[in-house]
């Protein structure tokens, strides 16, 4: 006679990863804090072969005073915790005799064998949760872009402004950050959107005004460094040495041979060259596409799909959306953009990003890198400049 055949957890799993599967997902299948400690504590004295073996099934057969002894609560809340696991969720199996005696002479007790006939579906739902929460950081972090976006959109705009104060009405309209994570995952990412919207509408507004009144429009040209020598010159500096992120070896960004730097004095370096011709198209939203490496491109042109043109936000937003790839985490985004701007961090991803395939020195570790440019702007040592001016070389990009 064949001996029973009992089912058996997927090829590579055991035990511990259970407890670590369930500890993820309780909350999701409804087991509270207190039933799922109950429920470890029990597979925990299970023999850890049973879980991988076809040939046994894993019981705990402890008996019910001895347990709840151990979880310091009465026979009476165990027995209705092992009900609600065995018939409300269906993860265990009461074994016991009619007497309620359990033990391993014969094979009485809590049986796992349903817990394990689950794990598929219990791993697909893992990986749903941690879909949904990675989108969630994203839309919360991409929020607080357009946020910032907002904020400076408005204070650009003089307070007697036609559309200042319906845009700022717009604003107020929206949901405070620290309740953006307890919105359902539709409804946010739905707010997201209008909140792209409407800062796409105020910059066509801050655009319109500036180009009214004659004055430069601050996007990427912000961070344009000052140069004592002409600005038409080709900058000499290395840009693309190898960095493993540290500050000792990161030199991706130099500071100029003559010693300008960006920092405190970006704002009065922005208005005096952001009109010249080579370095004004270097920095123009098109022109910044075409430096591009292919992965930042697709995201780029997925966020200006409704629109055609280029925007700044599109290439700040495709930037945002490359975070994870490169291995960025949100809050260091959020950390450069309180520094340097969305448009300074952008650029910062789009230099990393296109330097990771330099056929000399790549850039290996790009989060760590992105965190030393954050720390070498806050010092007044980053010169973008010169690495979109080589960047642009090995492209073969003319600034015309």
């Amino acid at each position: 006679m064949d001996a029973e055949s009992y089912p058996a957890l997927p090829q590579g799993w055991h035990r511990s990863q259970i407890e670590t599967l369930l500890n993820e997902i309780a909350p999701a299948i409804g087991l509270g804090c207190n039933r799922l400690a109950a429920l470890l504590y029990m597979i925990s004295r299970t023999r850890p072969s049973d879980w991988t073996s076809r040939t046994s099934e894993p019981v705990y057969y402890a008996s019910q005073a001895d347990t709840a002894l151990a979880l310091n609560k009465t026979t009476r809340a165990l027995r209705y915790d092992e009900r609600v696991l065995s018939e409300d969720l269906g993860i265990i199996e009461l074994r016991i005799k009619a007497n309620g005696s359990r033990g391993s002479l014969s094979r009485c007790g809590i049986v796992f064998s349903r817990l394990i006939e689950m794990v598929p579906d219990l791993i697909e739902l893992r990986d749903q949760l941690r879909q949904e929460r990675e989108d969630i950081r994203r839309l919360v972090a991409e929020r607080s872009v357009y946020l910032r976006r907002m904020n400076k959109a408005l204070a650009r705009l003089s307070a007697n402004h036609p559309d200042r104060a319906a845009l700022a009405e717009a604003l107020n309209g929206w949901p405070p950050s620290r309740s953006l994570r307890q919105l359902p995952i539709a409804s946010l990412e739905a707010h997201v959107a209008a909140a792209r919207a409407l800062c796409i509408k105020a910059d066509q507004i801050v655009q319109m005004t500036c180009d009214s009144s004659g004055r430069a429009e601050q996007n990427f040209r912000s961070y344009i460094q000052e140069n004592k020598e002409d600005q038409t010159s080709e900058c000499t500096v290395p840009v693309n040495k190898r960095t493993s992120g540290k500050p000792s070896d990161f030199d991706l960004i130099e500071t100029a041979p003559d010693g300008a730097v960006m920092g405190s004095g970006i704002k009065e370096a922005a208005e005096r060259t952001a009109s010249k011709g080579p370095l004004k198209v270097l920095l123009e939203p098109d022109y910044l596409y075409r430096l591009a490496g292919p992965d930042l491109k697709q995201f780029i042109a997925a966020r200006c799909s409704d629109h055609g043109q280029i925007r700044p936000l599109d290439v700040i937003d495709g930037a945002h959306d490359l975070l994870p790839s490169l291995g960025i985490n949100y809050s260091a985004w959020t950390e450069a953009a309180t520094v340097m701007g969305d448009a300074g961090a952008a650029l910062c991803v789009l230099v990393l990003d296109a330097n990771r395939d330099h056929p000399m020195t790549p850039v290996i570790n790009p989060g760590g890198a992105f965190r030393a440019m954050t720390r070498k702007f806050r010092a007044g040592k980053l010169n973008l400049t010169g690495s979109l001016i080589g960047l642009a070389r090995r492209r073969g990009l003319r600034r015309e």
